[in-house]
């Protein structure tokens, strides 16, 4: 057994969004796997990325709970304060869709005869948008997101412009069903319980997975400065160690019951998760916490998300990026070295 690490900061705040993949953190806190590595840690629920962001980047929080592209993000300054930021460990895999309102999602099965087929959906979508002659208004939680990039990526695929033939917005995750309900936006890309929620609740249909649109995908990431890790090594060594052994709790069948009751807590979703606790969705999101390809930090995939950035203008053309920046931000070494 190894000597305990001799910890540089034992106390840490971190930050997380209400989604289903927060479980990692919130497992880690409530089954004692942050105290085991000899921390003691708050929980801070935020209801923004932007705002995720902005207080790990300024150091009002030790790490996050981050979508993917976020360190990359920050790291090139694009949409704010360029803070070079590194993840050593993945928390999520997959578990994102798009869901259309209920009116549109109506409209467009009256033209779909194969939902299987993801081409010809495509299609009838922009067909319905053509005669509708309406630019449907879509929202994903954050420009710098797969969320983003998979819609864009999926328009792209079935000649839609997402730039002239659409309208994007950007809504927090939280806000998304009742923006939905309430007519203000006709369709979003989100994680996940707000997919589920929105099928349960008859507020809308499931029009593709993020699975299905680009296969296994980092999701959400444990998310710290640069500036962090070079001063808590040993902290940031224990921080990984306890969230992989809590990915590894939540990834288990039998601990599904016990996840949702954690997960529905008033300090974490709440009834979101609660509504959710024996629901079984028709889609097959592939969500997963655990596994060798899940939680390492996935180099090709942050060189693909790179290229997303580029795709989509929010790298400029001058700025002369390669994956050297990847290997920075992705640590698969210090998760390999950790998690051995």
């Amino acid at each position: 057994m190894s000597a305990p690490l001799a910890l540089e900061k034992n106390s840490l705040k971190i930050g997380f969004i209400a989604l289903l993949d927060c479980a990692p953190l919130v497992v880690a806190r409530e089954k004692g796997f942050f105290e085991k590595y000899g921390l003691n840690v708050v929980l801070c629920k935020e209801s923004s990325w932007a705002s995720i962001r902005d207080k790990v980047s300024f150091g009002l929080y030790d790490a996050a709970h981050m979508l993917a592209p976020i360190p990359l993000a920050s790291t090139l300054g694009l949409n704010g304060n360029k803070t070079p930021m590194l993840t050593a460990l993945s928390l999520s895999q997959n578990g994102t869709a798009i869901t259309l309102s209920q009116e549109l999602y109506l409209q467009l099965s009256e033209l779909v005869a194969d939902w299987d087929h993801q081409q010809h959906v495509g299609e009838k979508f922009k067909t319905l948008i053509n005669r509708n002659n309406k630019k449907p208004v879509i929202a994903t939680v954050y420009p710098y997101s797969n969320h983003h990039y998979q819609l864009r990526y999926w328009l792209e695929e079935n000649g839609i412009n997402a730039d002239k033939d659409i309208q994007l917005v950007a809504v927090p995750p939280t806000k998304m069903l009742s923006n939905l309900s309430n007519g203000v936006i006709d369709g979003y890309c989100v994680g996940e319980p707000w997919n589920s929620l929105a099928l349960m609740e008859q507020i809308g249909g499931l029009l593709t997975t993020g699975h299905t649109i680009w296969g296994d995908h980092m999701e959400k990431v444990l998310g710290v400065t640069q500036s962090w890790a070079d001063n808590h090594p040993q902290s940031h060594q224990a921080l990984i160690k306890a969230l992989y052994e809590a990915c590894q709790w939540a990834e288990a069948d039998q601990n599904r019951t016990e996840l949702f009751e954690l997960l529905s807590l008033p300090p974490y979703l709440d009834q979101a998760a609660s509504k959710l606790a024996n629901y079984h969705s028709p889609y097959n999101m592939q969500q997963r916490f655990h596994g060798e390809s899940v939680n390492a930090p996935d180099l090709a995939h942050g060189s693909f998300l790179l290229k997303q950035m580029q795709k989509c203008g929010q790298i400029p053309a001058s700025h002369v990026v390669d994956d050297s920046i990847v290997k920075s931000v992705y640590r698969h070494d210090l998760y390999k070295s950790w998690i051995a």
